[in-house]
Parts: C-alpha cells; structure tokens; sequence
C-alpha cells in the first residue's frame, strides 16, 4: 500500500518501567485540597550501613481556604521528632501514615506558612526507600506511585506539585556521591562527611522526587538547543561499570534531540540517569534524573532510555492528574520510545512493534477486560492496557488528525496548555475538539471510558459494468466486548493490477453497505493496509460475483410490481423510459413498485430485461 514513511518509529523487551503496585489506595483525587505545596527543603542524613536515615523536611505552604486551622500530610513508618510551624512547636496527631499538624495559628486564603518536620527512622524495606549492602552499598528512593511518604513526610498526591520545586541536601560519609532531582550546587565536606546541594526550581509532584547514593563515577554530556545554549545530562554508575558507559549512553543527546524537535524545548535545567542495584522496576523517570536498572544499562537497552527521557515531557512536565489517568504518562512515553526506534531502524520496525504491543493488549483483554482510564488499582501498570492499549491510543489520535503537522499542533497545544501542571483524560479531549475542531467526545466514549476494540466481518465482491468495475463492502462489527459500534473512520486498502489507493469509509452503524465505482479491476482489498487502528477483522471473497453468470429468474414482465429473483447476489437498477434511474439496490431478490404505470428496463450486468407496470 502507498504506506507514508513517518519521522516517527518498536521494542524487543516486555514491559518497559516493569512498574507495580505496591501499597494500591483510591486513585480518585479531589481536585482541591485545603492547602497547596509550594516548596520542599529536604535535609537528609544516610548513614549508608542500614536503611536508616534521619532528616528534617520545611514544607512550604499556602492556604486554600479561611481559618485554616489543621493540615494533613503523609508518612509512614518513621517517627516525629519535632514539629514547629513558622518557627512555633507545634502538637499533631500521627495516625498510620497520616500526620494531622494542628497550626499554631488560623491561616486565611491566601497566607503562606512553613511545616518543618523533623523526623527518623528504619524504613522497613521494600518501595519508599532501599539501601544494599552488596555488591557495593548503594541508596536510593522510589515513590512511584504511592511511596513518597515512606521517606518523607509531603503532601503524597502526584496533582498537588510543589510550584517552586525542591532543594536537598543529603549528608553521607565522605566516600559517597549522592546525586538527585535538579541541579548539582556542589557538596560540603565536615569531617568524614560529605553533604550534597541538589536545587530544581520546576514544579514537581511528591512521586517524582529522587536522590541515590552509591560509590558512584560520574561524567556529563551536553545538549545544545540553540547557540549559546546548553542542558548538562550527567550520568552516575559504578567504577567498574565504566566499561559499559560510553556504549551505554552513546545515543542520549540524539535522543533528546529528537525528542526535542517532536515535543519543544526539553523542559527542564538538566538531565541525567543514575544506575541501580537492585532495582524494583527496570526504569524510573525521576524529574530530571531517570533511574535505570542495572541490567538494562549493562545490555544498551536504548529503548528504555527513550521511554524515560520522554517522560520529561509527559509524565514529568504534564503529569496525568491522578492514577485514573496514567496511560497519559505511559501510552505517551511508550508510543514515544517506539518512535524513536522508527528513526534508528525505520518504519517497519515500528509498525511491527505497534502491531506486537497491540497483540499484547489483545492478549491482556482476553485476560482481564477493563477500560483504560481508572483501572484497578493493582492494573495501574498493567502492560498490556496502560503502555500498549496507551501508546495505540496516541497512535490513533495521530490517525485522527490527518496529517503529522496538526498532530504536532495539538501536542503542543496540550503540552503549552498543562505544561508544570497535571492533565485529564478529559483534558486531552477537549484539546483535541479545539485544535481539531469537531467533536472527538466518541473517541475518549469509546476507547478510553470503555473497554474492547472493533472485530469487523467483511465482504466483499466485485462486479464489471463496462468500462468500470464495482466494488461492493459489507462490513460488520461483530465484537461482544465494549461499544457494539466504534466510530473509528475505517480505511480499506484496494489493490489493482497496477498498483493500490486507500478508501476511508465512515462508520456510524452496526452494518453498513458500501459501493464505490472503480476505474480498475480490484483484485484484493486490506483492512487499515497503513495500520493505524487496534483491530480485527476476517474478510471473506465473493469472486463468484465475477466469475459466475448471473441469471434472472421468474421475473413477471407485465405487473403492479417488479419481481424478480437472481441466480447470485448483484447489483440490481431500474430505469424509467426516459433513461433516468430510479433505483439500485445489490441483492438477489427485487420487489419493487414504481410510483407510476409505465414501462421500465430492469438491467443486471449486461442484461436487460423490459417491464411493463400497470396500476
């Protein structure tokens, strides 16, 4: 088929971040809250023999409403040991992971105050925070997506960012680098202390929020946006890992080049990968900082990479608001990481990749059916419906918008529109309905509210009216999961002896019933030749239409009615004496009653029969 070659681009490992669930809670957030985060000042202290640590977290904060009076944050498992509100001590109720903060004095809409939480502890393992002891000791966070509040005490929902971002300073012996979020203010050494300065002016969401610290080696690459500007992208790995580095992080500016051209200017001050083991999941897109695993690192798992510098754009500056909507991070980031191997290994790599995530999400349908947006909690990260049911679903948004250069329009319009803020499913509908200018509400009805996809019968045949030939569809959606009709615009590849075109047939019913007029003879027909819909479909033959001869059987020559039967379904006209033509229908049967008496010629093929109607 005259398939388009697209800038864009597939993936040989299974599921990416290899994200879970481990402490699943209602992903519905309210959409306000008594107070909003605007700053985080973490100061840390790490050991680094245990997974205790102690610190003291300054949240700043300012009131939504009047007389505010109490304040809610999260954390879990560690202890309080002091608590002062704009300098005061302050008394609080710590119930579970919850830390009620009763303030000193009411605040107003609009007041700013300042929560400083002294506190300590062994975290007990698992998300939150890890320390290993082997093979080099080695620390790190990991709050995606419920864990933030098991190093920290925060405000632990991804929709509240703090709006000027987070400094830290984290303190560990002297043999240590500590890297993290933002960038690098240099470090302070006191004794056999170390402490490093970490600042990122970005907003940011609790989850996103990272440090590591390991005896790390560390070099930086440059990204050069335009003259006279540049983004550092440092990386941080084990010494005897050294030898894998180069290879490993041969392709991060191209990435970020690439990624840049697609979706702007790369959003933040910096960028960088710290490398870890052990690691829960195989990739991590801390704000300005991705986490990778190891073993992901060690084999040049480029694609990984990709995905997580994508998220600088959508996960990191856009963020989904609230787990109901986190296919707008993953589908976002895993169509993205597919489009950057289009541009090292081509098209076909990536529709191959495109077709083999679809076969996983048919696959996880199969399993367990559910909508993509507010999945169960414990499928927030389910790869078959959140990565590749997503990255389809921007696919065919492309799809939607006809051509890549309003597809790059409403991406920007998206991105420009929720840049450093959060974004709903809804969100992304109603940019879809202006930059497009129609109503898209069907789509996100059908295909993010609901579950299943379209399974098409189709039938085809062709019949010769010299000089032209007819090419005659039926289609019918047959699925029984989900909607029983997807409006999803259908396109046919029709094959000729000489070459191909696509037909793009809208789609408003259960079945339909197509006839196009064609110049050639099609000789074959492909359902979405370009792939660019999650779909089945069986299509069946009808030759016989050609290939047989077409009788008319018991037709009666003078009557009320013209009846006929035929020996094969085929294309049936009346014509009135004046030559006009007052009906068409393809069947194998015809009752039909003209509006006044008269003689008519019924014509099938090249046969023509007279009919004489009287009243």
């Amino acid at each position: 088929m005259n398939i388009i070659m697209l800038f864009l681009v597939t993936q040989s490992f299974l599921n990416i971040d290899n994200k879970q669930v481990f402490y699943p809670e209602p992903i519905r957030a309210e959409s306000t809250h008594s107070y909003d985060v605007l700053h985080y000042l973490i100061e840390i202290e790490l050991p680094m023999d245990s997974r205790y640590l102690e610190g003291a977290v300054t949240i700043s904060a300012r009131s939504n409403e009047d007389n505010l009076t109490v304040a809610d944050l999260h954390l879990l498992g560690l202890n309080v040991d002091s608590l002062k509100v704009d300098g005061i001590t302050a008394s609080y109720n710590h119930n579970y992971e919850t830390l009620y903060v009763n303030l000193p004095n009411p605040y107003n809409q609009g007041d700013s105050f300042d929560i400083m939480v002294g506190y300590s502890g062994t975290v007990s393992g698992g998300m939150g925070y890890y320390f290993y002891q082997y093979p080099i000791p080695s620390s790190y966070t990991l709050g995606c997506p419920f864990c933030t509040r098991k190093w920290m005490p925060c405000y632990d929902r991804l929709w509240d960012k703090a709006d000027y971002g987070v400094e830290l300073y984290i303190t560990v012996p002297d043999t240590f680098t500590a890297c993290a979020t933002g960038e690098y203010m240099g470090k302070e050494v006191v004794g056999d202390k170390a402490t490093y300065h970490w600042k990122h002016t970005y907003p940011i969401a609790p989850y996103l929020i990272h440090f590591a610290s390991s005896i790390y080696t560390t070099y930086s690459d440059w990204f050069y946006p335009s003259p006279g500007d540049s983004v550092e992208i440092s990386y941080f790995f084990w010494i005897p890992d050294t030898i894998y580095a180069p290879t490993a992080f041969s392709l991060t500016t191209d990435m970020m080049y690439f990624y840049d051209s697609l979706y702007g200017d790369y959003p933040f001050e910096r960028y960088g990968m710290d490398i870890l083991y052990n690691f829960s999941y195989a990739g991590m897109e801390h704000q300005t900082m991705s986490s990778i695993h190891r073993n992901y690192f060690t084999s040049y798992d480029y694609y990984l990479f990709a995905h997580e510098m994508s998220h600088m754009w959508w996960g990191d500056m856009v963020t989904c608001f609230g787990w109901a909507n986190v296919w707008l991070n993953e589908g976002f980031a895993t169509y993205s990481d597919a489009l950057y191997l289009e541009r090292l290994e081509g098209h076909q790599n990536f529709i191959n990749t495109m077709v083999s995530r679809r076969n996983s999400y048919f696959s996880a349908e199969a399993s367990f059916p559910h909508p993509i947006y507010d999945p169960p909690p414990s499928y927030i990260f389910s790869w078959g419906h959140t990565y590749c049911k997503g990255a389809w679903l921007c696919h065919m948004i492309r799809y939607l918008c006809g051509d890549d250069n309003t597809w790059l329009n409403l991406l920007a319009t998206y991105r420009d529109s929720f840049a450093y803020k959060t974004a709903s499913s809804d969100d992304l509908n109603q940019i879809m309905n202006q930059v497009l200018a129609d109503d898209y509400d069907w789509f996100f009805d059908e295909w993010v509210y609901d579950m299943g996809y379209p399974d098409y019968d189709v039938a085809w045949g062709k019949v010769y009216e010299s000089p032209d030939w007819r090419l005659i569809l039926d289609i019918t959606q047959v699925q029984s999961l989900g909607p029983s009709v997807f409006h999803m615009p259908l396109p046919i590849g029709v094959d000729y002896p000489s070459g191909d075109t696509i037909i793009t047939l809208a789609i408003d019913q259960v079945s339909h019933h197509f006839e196009f007029l064609l110049a050639q003879e099609p000789i074959d027909i492909t359902i979405d030749p370009e792939t660019w819909i999650i779909q089945k479909n069986t299509v069946t033959g009808c030759e016989e239409f050609t290939i047989k001869e077409i009788f008319i059987e018991n037709i009666s020559t003078i009557s009320r009615t013209i009846e006929m039967e035929l020996t094969a379904p085929s294309v049936i006209k009346v014509f009135d004496i004046t030559g006009r033509k007052i009906y068409e229908a393809f069947a194998d049967k015809l009752n039909y009653k003209p509006s006044s008496a008269g003689i008519y010629h019924v014509i099938v093929g090249d046969k023509k029969q007279r009919v004489v109607i009287v009243k």
